[in-house]
C-alpha cells in the first residue's frame, strides 16, 4: 500500500507550532480573578442569601477558615480549615482541606529577621484575641523570607477559592499562588494600592487604619484588606507569602473553598492577561488545518 506523503510546507508549519507551544507553554495558564472586599471585612462571606455571598446561587459550596488559635508558632503546622468556630467551615462527610504550612529555606521560627512568628493581636494583626502569623523578612529581593501553604482537598475535585485578611499593608509584602508549579497569580503592596489608594490621607481612605474594636483606628498609615482569590478554570495547589523588608508580613483568617459554580464577590483587583495560547489561535489558524481549539469554559456564578 502506498503511503501518501504530506507537503513539506506542512510538515515545516507543524513543526515550527510544536517548537512555539513546547517553547513559550510549558503549562496551561488558569483564569484566575483577584478581588477584594468591602473596607473593615476581615473575613470571607460565605453565606448563600445575599449576592454578596460567595455561596450565593451555587450547587456546591464547601469551605473552611483558618484563624491560628491553635497554632503556636511551629512549623511545620497542619490546618484543618476548622478552628473558625461553627459557621466558619461547611465540610460535609467526606469532604476535607488541608493546609501544610512550612517556612522556607532562608528562614526560621524565632526572632525578628528572616523570621516567621506567631505575634500575640495588636494594631497590625490578629483578631478577636486571637494570635496570627508574621513574617520578617531581612532587607534582601534576592533571598526574601518566605513561608508555604500547601494545599490538599479531599471529596471535591480541588481548592478553587482562596481568601486572607492582610492586615498592615506595606511594599515590601508579596504573595504568589501556584497550580502545582506554576505561578497562577501574584499580587502585592502596588497592585492593591492602585486600587485602594494609599494611606497619606487616612481620614478619606477607609481601609486606612486597624478596623477592629480592640485597635480601631490604629496604624492609620497602612492598609488593611480582605483578598478573594478565584480559580476559574482549575484548582489552587500552594500559596507563597514573601517578605523582602523589615517590617513584617501580617496576615490571618486564610479561607479555603471549593465552589461550582463560582460566584465572584468583591470588587476586582486584577485579572490576568490573556495566555500566550490565546494570542496564538489567529495565527494558527492562519496557516490551515486547524480548524478549532476548544478551552475550558468556566461555570461562573452572575447575581
Amino acid at each position: 500500500m502506498r503511503r501518501v506523503q504530506a507537503p513539506r510546507l506542512v510538515w515545516a508549519v507543524l513543526a515550527v507550532i510544536a517548537a512555539t507551544l513546547g517553547a513559550v507553554l510549558p503549562a496551561r495558564a488558569d483564569n484566575m480573578v483577584i478581588t477584594y472586599s468591602a473596607a473593615g471585612v476581615t473575613a470571607p462571606d460565605f453565606s448563600s442569601n445575599s449576592t454578596t455571598g460567595i455561596c450565593y446561587n451555587t450547587t456546591v459550596c464547601d469551605y473552611g477558615l483558618e484563624n491560628f488559635s491553635g497554632w503556636s508558632g511551629g512549623s511545620p503546622y497542619t490546618s484543618a480549615f476548622k478552628d473558625g468556630g461553627t459557621g466558619t467551615y461547611n465540610q460535609p462527610t467526606g469532604v476535607s482541606f488541608s493546609g501544610t504550612y512550612a517556612v522556607g529555606a532562608n528562614t526560621n521560627t524565632s526572632g525578628t529577621t528572616d523570621a516567621w512568628v506567631h505575634s500575640a493581636q495588636n494594631q497590625y494583626g490578629g483578631l478577636n484575641g486571637n494570635g496570627y502569623p508574621e513574617l520578617f523578612g531581612n532587607g534582601s529581593t534576592t533571598a526574601p523570607a518566605n513561608y508555604t501553604l500547601s494545599l490538599s482537598a479531599g471529596g471535591v475535585p480541588g481548592t478553587n477559592y482562596f481568601g486572607i485578611w492582610i492586615s498592615a499593608l506595606d511594599p515590601y509584602n508579596d504573595l504568589k499562588i501556584f497550580d502545582g508549579n506554576t505561578v497562577i497569580a501574584e499580587f502585592n503592596s502596588t497592585t492593591l494600592q492602585a486600587k485602594l489608594g494609599n494611606c497619606a490621607s487616612p481620614s478619606t481612605n477607609l481601609y486606612c487604619g486597624n478596623p477592629t474594636t480592640q485597635f480601631k483606628g490604629q496604624d492609620s498609615g497602612e492598609l488593611f484588606v480582605y483578598v478573594n482569590v478565584f480559580d476559574l478554570s482549575n484548582y489552587i495547589t500552594k500559596v507563597e507569602f514573601f517578605d523582602s523588608g523589615s517590617t513584617g508580613f501580617e496576615s490571618t483568617n486564610h479561607a479555603v473553598a471549593y465552589v461550582n459554580p463560582i460566584h465572584v464577590t468583591g470588587t476586582v483587583v486584577q485579572v490576568p492577561e490573556p495566555s500566550t495560547l490565546a494570542l496564538l489561535v489567529p495565527t494558527l489558524l492562519a496557516l490551515g488545518g486547524l480548524r478549532r481549539l476548544d478551552g475550558y469554559a468556566p461555570s461562573v456564578s452572575r447575581a
